[in-house]
């Protein structure tokens, strides 16, 4: 064997080592690789994701107003899922939210309309019946806020006052405290505010004349109006005023947020 060829043959020799070394390298990263992504799989395997919100949105509202209803939402632990007008079935939701807008459409409790009563939405309407009795075959939470605990009432066979006056602060403040209301102690709201008398903000002009069967009054302002209700298998609580405005200074308002995600976060569907 020449010297050349002898030289090039301990020249491989000598690489075997290192590349040998290299491939056991790569091998083991792999591996640990793996097996940091099999511990992070056992670590989180069953722990629930964040609820998901549906909330019902109308365009004619504009996105600028669902907004502190989103944020409520996501300070309690939940994702907020929009549910425009028209949407014919609820998505995978966990609870479902309906917020303050415009009037309800009279007819659908019965009545002619009022010649003070504000703008309709008809289509946003029977969107919301229509979602909201999809919640309520399937087990789910549902929040009604002002125009949203309206909606509940009319849905289960209920009437409104279509026109109240001096309900209507919002000039002064969205979020300046109007009046008081006095909470049942046993329902979902006082449970939420820990106290029996509460100060509100108060953003309507339309309210719950005739309690729908199934519903319980949970509170009532000065003046008599209904400010609160709740279905006896507590999912779901409606008020009239709107905690959405004050959740980053009323503890019970950011309380009624958490404790209704919490309720979406652990309901059982119905079979």
């Amino acid at each position: 064997m020449g010297y050349e060829a002898r030289k090039t043959r301990a020249s491989l020799r000598s690489a075997h080592p290192c590349e040998a070394s290299c491939n056991v390298l790569y091998i083991f990263a792999h591996l640990a690789l793996f097996w940091y992504i099999l511990d992070m799989a056992v670590k989180t395997r069953g722990k629930p994701s964040a609820p998901r919100i549906g909330i019902t949105t109308s365009r004619s509202r504009g996105d600028d107003y669902y907004i502190p209803y989103r944020k409520a939402v996501q300070a309690a632990g939940a994702v907020p899922v929009d549910l425009p007008v028209g949407t014919r079935e609820l998505p995978d939701v966990d609870g479902l939210l309906l917020p303050g807008g415009w009037d309800v459409d009279p007819a659908l409790y019965g009545e002619e309309p009022d010649r003070r009563l504000g703008e309709v939405d008809r289509e946003l309407d029977d969107t919301e019946l229509r979602l909201f009795k999809q919640a309520r075959s399937e087990g789910l939470p549902v929040l009604g806020i002002c125009r949203g605990q309206q909606v509940i009432n009319v849905a289960l066979g209920g009437s409104l006052v279509q026109h109240l006056d001096d309900h209507d602060a919002r000039a002064i403040g969205r979020s300046h405290l109007a009046h008081g209301i006095t909470v049942s102690p046993t329902s979902e709201l006082g449970r939420a505010a820990g106290a029996s008398m509460l100060r509100v903000n108060s953003l309507h002009h339309q309210a719950v004349r005739e309690l729908a069967p199934g519903l319980i009054e949970s509170a009532r302002g000065d003046d008599g109006t209904v400010e609160g209700l709740e279905t006896s298998d507590g999912l779901v609580v409606a008020v009239q005023c709107h905690p959405e405005e004050l959740t980053v200074d009323m503890p019970w308002a950011r309380t009624l947020f958490e404790r209704f995600v919490a309720r979406a976060g652990s309901h059982t569907p119905r079979s």
